[in-house]
């Protein structure tokens, strides 16, 4: 069996982030199974804990911040209630969006029809969700958006995203194109969620941590979007 692997992107004292590639599960479903939290283990065995301050879905690549002790989790429990917990995420959508930033302020609930999925909705189940959003670059057939989610919610940008008007290229839940022309007349295939988790602030520590671009959304970038802005700003 395949043991997973995941490019250390920082490892100072009780934190380590990882980038996360895609097709790998953030935490295991069952008993056994690989996953992000297996390739953090590997790396620091000693560590008490392994707490992920993020849970990216499978095929969502980027950055993964670790808390590897009781301290390392209270201080970013801390940060969390603080609002000083700082994310940013960037994608590709196969929309046009007007304006250069905005914010998306719908409260999420459980899909009835579909646990594996959430919708915007008042239900019983609706919670608080905030992403704020900036245009990084726009083209013919897509446009490049970076993210900053506020709140934390399973699916939160993709939902939002989606009940924008402006879904993620590849995310086929959410009504997003798996493949679709270039402005050259190509057909460009998409071959997963174009959503990647750019940078995380370390709490306590000055610097931001970034993950390099994936070579599949770099690629589609460049053909759909060649001009973006610098992300996070």
């Amino acid at each position: 069996m395949r043991v997973a692997t995941a490019a250390v992107l920082f490892d100072a004292d009780d934190w380590i982030v990882l980038d996360k590639p895609a097709g790998l599960l953030t935490t295991p479903r069952a008993k056994g199974e690989d996953s992000l939290v297996g390739v953090a283990q590997r790396l620091r065995p000693k560590s008490t804990h392994w707490h992920p301050l993020s849970r990216l879905d499978a095929s969502v690549t980027g950055v993964v911040l670790f808390a590897l002790s009781d301290w390392a989790i209270a201080t970013a429990a801390a940060a969390k209630e603080a609002g000083e917990y700082q994310r940013w995420y960037a994608g590709l959508v196969g929309a046009t969006v007007e304006g250069d930033e905005g914010e998306w302020s719908w409260r999420i609930e459980d899909d009835p029809k579909d646990r594996t999925r959430r919708r915007c909705g008042e239900g019983a189940t609706s919670v608080e969700a905030l992403t704020r959003w900036a245009r990084l670059g726009a083209g013919e057939r897509a446009t490049a958006l970076g993210f900053v989610p506020v709140t934390g919610r399973t699916h939160q940008i993709r939902v939002h995203a989606a009940k924008a008007g402006a879904s993620l290229l590849g995310d086929v839940a959410y009504g997003g194109a798996k493949r679709l022309t270039s402005p050259t007349g190509s057909v460009l295939a998409v071959p997963r969620v174009m959503l990647h988790a750019r940078a995380v602030k370390v709490p306590g520590r000055p610097s931001v941590v970034t993950s390099p671009w994936p070579s599949d959304l770099a690629a589609l970038q460049t053909a759909l979007v060649p001009t973006m802005a610098a992300w996070p700003p």
